[in-house]
């Protein structure tokens, strides 16, 4: 009877803490709005204002590891985005004033944050998560790692209701984004970011078809269609005359500051 009852009062606190999340993440929302505009983060108001920083950290760190595993894929996937991005905000903002992320030592691989009831760090919740548990190769235009030619941090929260629509608008973005690819029709060159030339692969799966770029071959062809599905009309037929060869941009590690 005893064992009954505590069966019972466990599921009933299981439950409750389940449907409590806020898959709307309303403290890390009000935070993106008050300090993002057009990418770029006013690291010194969350310097200066510490109480928004740390209510948005709650929306994370209080997940337990039951909670996390009744997550559906989407709430998963969106809460592993939000929460890389905002330790990276938290770990920045921490360190600030400082150039580049380059410059904190460990940032990626020896902090740890408390993610899903465990102590985690950025490439565990991108690469461990992400990318190996997940497949979901859109992160690459998700995550943001405080840098100018990171993809734009978007000034709010991916939530799982509209997860789908979220990661192709912001697939949509990073194709037309000219600081980050471009492309030369004159030349027939394409000038990629160099994240598609470092994560080439995790993109082979699902844009490995030939019909618009038989030219191309392995990661490059992959890339080459993941940002040709992503643009606009007139600039997909434009591309699907003559033979374009595939590039990649410098990369600059300096800090995404207003």
């Amino acid at each position: 009877m005893k064992e009954t009852i505590v069966s019972i009062i466990f599921v009933i606190m299981f439950s409750t803490n389940s449907f409590a999340f806020d898959h709307t993440y309303t403290n890390y929302r009000t935070l993106l709005a008050e300090t993002v505009d057009n990418g770029l983060v006013d690291y010194k108001k969350m310097k200066n204002d510490p109480h928004l920083l740390q209510n948005a950290l709650s929306d994370f760190s209080d997940v337990t590891t039951q909670e996390y595993a009744s997550f559906s894929r989407s709430e998963k996937i969106a809460y592993m985005i939000n929460a890389y991005n905002m330790y990276t905000l938290e770990g920045i903002t921490n360190a600030y004033p400082v150039k580049s992320i380059k410059k904190i030592r460990g940032f990626w691989n020896k902090a740890k944050h408390k993610i899903a009831g465990e102590m985690m760090t950025l490439d565990n919740i991108e690469h461990d998560n992400l990318r190996k548990k997940f497949k979901e190769e859109r992160v690459h235009v998700t995550v943001v790692c405080a840098s100018v030619s990171c993809p734009e941090l978007w000034n709010k929260p991916f939530t799982p209701d509209s997860l789908e629509q979220q990661l192709t608008a912001r697939s949509e973005s990073f194709a037309t984004d000219t600081t980050r690819n471009q492309i030369n029709f004159e030349k027939e060159e394409l000038k990629l970011s160099k994240i598609l030339d470092w994560y080439g692969k995790d993109f082979k799966e699902k844009y490995s078809s030939d019909a618009i770029f038989p030219y191309l071959y392995g990661e490059k062809r992959a890339v080459a269609n993941f940002i040709y599905q992503h643009l606009p009309k007139e600039m997909q037929t434009k591309l699907q005359h003559g033979k374009f060869k595939v590039g990649y941009l410098s990369y600059d590690w300096g800090l995404n500051e207003q």
